[in-house]
């Protein structure tokens, strides 16, 4: 994949892929791929020459599974999720950034409970407040869950995931937009017979 080249983000610059096309084996031009536009299904980017070019299955695939690699390495250098971890990873989602069992400090809680009213907030639980999604709980009913935090020492919490009001075992079991578009491109590539 010496091909593709992955860049995070920051404050000067959004997260991209950077792909050499080939013709007769010499470089002719290289695409320059928005990660959040690649994520929104987008599949023509600008070449390095000025023109729309349009990905294959297999250019997408390749440039999501390059994401998904150095996303986790990002992720993964983080034993504790930290606030200042987060705006310095370049990855501007928080559900890329924080994965349900990490361990985060207490300014990344601060911070969710302070965005708005706390849901739920005791010495041992935080939730945020705006609700995330709607889920079906044991008796069939949709209920809204919040992000939400359980405390594991001192200035440590856990993330729970997204739990209904009051509780800690995550209710919302959904792939993210990364992995969803990776099953897309795969089956399209597969599709091709790529």
């Amino acid at each position: 994949m010496k091909d593709y080249r992955y860049y995070p983000g920051g404050p000067e610059q959004r997260e991209r892929v950077e792909i050499d096309l080939h013709h007769d084996g010499q470089r002719t031009m290289t695409v320059i791929v928005s990660v959040d536009l690649l994520l929104c299904g987008l599949k023509a980017f600008s070449g390095s020459e000025g023109e729309d070019i349009t990905l294959t299955p297999e250019q997408r695939l390749k440039a999501l599974e390059l994401v998904l690699t150095e996303r986790k390495k990002i992720t993964d250098s983080y034993p504790v999720k930290t606030y200042e971890g987060w705006e310095q990873s370049g990855l501007s989602s928080f559900d890329d950034y924080c994965f349900i069992g990490d361990t985060v400090d207490e300014e990344m809680v601060d911070y969710f409970i302070n965005v708005v009213p706390p849901a739920c907030m005791s010495s041992a639980c935080a939730q945020c407040g705006e609700p995330v999604s709607y889920e079906g709980d044991e008796q069939g009913n949709y209920r809204q869950t919040y992000t939400t935090f359980h405390r594991i020492g001192e200035n440590k919490w856990r993330f729970d995931g997204h739990c209904f009001r009051g509780e800690t075992t995550n209710r919302r079991a959904r792939k993210t937009e990364l992995a969803k578009c990776i099953d897309e491109a795969r089956k399209e590539a597969e599709r091709y017979g790529v």
